[in-house]
C-alpha cells in the first residue's frame, strides 16, 4: 500500500540532514565542551573504546524527529500530530539521560522512573496501550482489570526503554540495531495499511541514520543515555502503537522484532542475579556483544583487526540476528505461533552461544563497582 506522500523522499533525507548536522557540530565543537560532554571513563567494567568521545548524540536523533514533526506540519501531512505528540511524551526519559551524560548524577531509579513517566504520558494522549498479551490466562485478566493492562504497557515501554542502552556498548550496535527492528515493525505497519505507525519508524530511522554517518564505524559520537533511551522510547511506542491500532498483529509478532534487546536484557538480570549472585545491576563485561568483541580480538592478530573495525564487525553480527527476526515477522504474518516458537528458538541459541563464549573467557566476571545502566 502507498504512503501517498509526494514529499516523503524529502522529509527523510531533511531528517537525515538535520541529525547529521547536529551530531558534526558536537564532533567539531568537542574542545568546548568536552569537559562535560566526553565520555572521559576509559577503564569501567563495560568500556570497549580506546579514547574520549562526544556521548551526546541523542541531539541529533531529538532534532531529526522535531523536524519531522515540523516539515509534517508545513506539508499538512497526516503524521505530524502524532510525531509532536510522541516527541513531548518522549522528553521526560531523554532529559533524564541527557542529564546523566553531561552530570552523571542522575540514578539509575530516576531514569527508570522517567520511562515510566514517558509511556504514561504516550497512553494518556496517544492511546498507546497493549490490546492484550495474547496468553491465554493473562488475556483475561487484563480484559477484567484494565488497570492491570496500562500497568503493563508501561512496564513494557519502560522494560524496551532501558534494553536499548543495554545494548549500546559498540559502535553503530544499538543505532543501527533499533533501524533494523524500526523497518521491520514499518513494514508490518504498511502491510497493514497503517500510514502514521510506518511514517513514525521512518522518521526514528532516519534520524538514527543522520547519527550513524558519524558513529559507525569509526566512534566520532556516542548515543549517550539520552539517545539510547530516546530510541528506545521510539521503537517501543512503535510497536505499542501498531499494535494498538491493528488487532490483528499479535503482541508475539512486535516482541519478535524487537526481541535482541529485551532478550539481551532478561538474560543479564537471569545470569547475574540467579547464576552468580551478584546485584543485577552489577557491570561486567558479559553481554554478547562484548564477548562476541573479545573472541574476534582472540581470534584476529591484534595489528591485523583496527579497533574501530572490530567494533563494526561486531555489530554486523549482531545485526544480522536482529535483521533474521524481522525477516520472519514480515514473511510469516498472522503466524503468532511461528512467532513464539521463533522467540523460544532465538532464546535457546542465544544461551548457547552466550554459555560456549562466557566459558571460553577470561576477563568475564562481574567487576565490583557503582552499578551502571549498562
Amino acid at each position: 500500500m502507498p504512503l501517498s506522500d509526494p514529499l516523503l523522499f524529502e522529509r527523510l533525507l531533511l531528517i537525515v540532514g538535520a541529525s547529521f548536522g547536529a551530531c558534526l557540530l558536537v564532533v567539531l565543537t568537542q574542545h568546548w565542551h568536552g569537559k562535560h560532554s566526553l565520555d572521559h571513563d576509559l577503564s569501567g567494567a563495560q568500556k570497549l573504546h580506546a579514547k574520549p568521545v562526544p556521548r551526546i548524540g541523542g541531539l541529533g536523533l531529538i532534532i531529526g524527529l522535531l523536524m519531522a514533526g515540523i516539515g509534517g506540519y508545513l506539508t499538512h501531512g497526516n503524521s505530524y500530530p502524532t510525531t509532536l505528540t510522541l516527541l513531548v511524551c518522549a522528553l521526560p526519559v531523554f532529559l533524564a539521560g541527557f542529564v546523566e551524560d553531561l552530570t552523571k548524577r542522575v540514578s539509575v531509579r530516576t531514569r527508570l522512573l522517567s520511562s515510566f513517566v514517558s509511556a504514561a504520558l504516550a497512553l494518556w494522549l496517544l492511546g498507546a496501550q497493549m490490546p492484550d498479551a495474547d496468553t491465554p490466562g493473562l488475556d483475561t485478566l487484563l480484559e477484567h482489570i484494565p488497570l492491570l493492562s496500562i500497568l503493563l504497557t508501561i512496564f513494557v515501554v519502560g522494560g524496551i526503554t532501558h534494553s536499548v542502552n543495554i545494548i549500546d556498548g559498540l559502535n553503530g550496535l544499538a543505532g543501527g540495531a533499533v533501524c533494523i527492528m524500526l523497518a521491520g515493525l514499518g513494514t508490518l505497519a504498511w502491510l497493514h495499511g497503517d500510514a502514521v505507525v510506518t511514517k513514525l519508524c521512518l522518521w526514528g530511522i532516519a534520524g538514527l541514520v543522520g547519527f550513524m554517518l558519524l558513529n559507525y564505524p569509526f566512534g566520532k559520537i556516542f548515543l549517550g543515555d539520552g539517545g539510547a533511551y530516546l530510541a528506545g522510547f521510539w521503537l517501543a511506542e512503535c510497536a505499542i502503537l501498531l499494535v494498538a491500532r491493528n488487532p490483528e498483529i499479535s503482541s508475539w509478532t512486535a516482541l519478535l522484532c524487537c526481541l535482541y534487546p529485551v532478550l539481551e536484557t532478561c538474560y543479564s538480570m537471569f545470569r547475574r542475579h540467579i547464576i552468580h549472585k551478584v546485584p543485577s545491576g552489577l557491570p561486567d563485561m558479559g553481554h554478547m556483544h562484548q564477548l562476541l568483541y573479545k573472541w574476534l580480538k582472540n581470534k584476529v592478530p591484534r595489528r591485523a583487526l583496527p579497533h574501530w573495525l572490530s567494533h563494526g564487525l561486531t555489530s554486523v553480527k549482531i545485526w544480522a540476528i536482529v535483521g533474521a527476526c524481522q525477516l520472519v515477522a514480515i514473511a510469516t504474518p498472522g503466524h503468532a505461533a511461528l512467532h513464539f516458537s521463533t522467540i523460544v528458538l532465538i532464546t535457546a541459541l542465544y544461551v548457547s552461544v552466550h554459555r560456549r563464549l562466557w566459558a571460553a573467557d577470561e576477563t568475564r566476571m562481574p567487576t565490583m563497582g557503582a552499578a551502571q545502566p549498562h
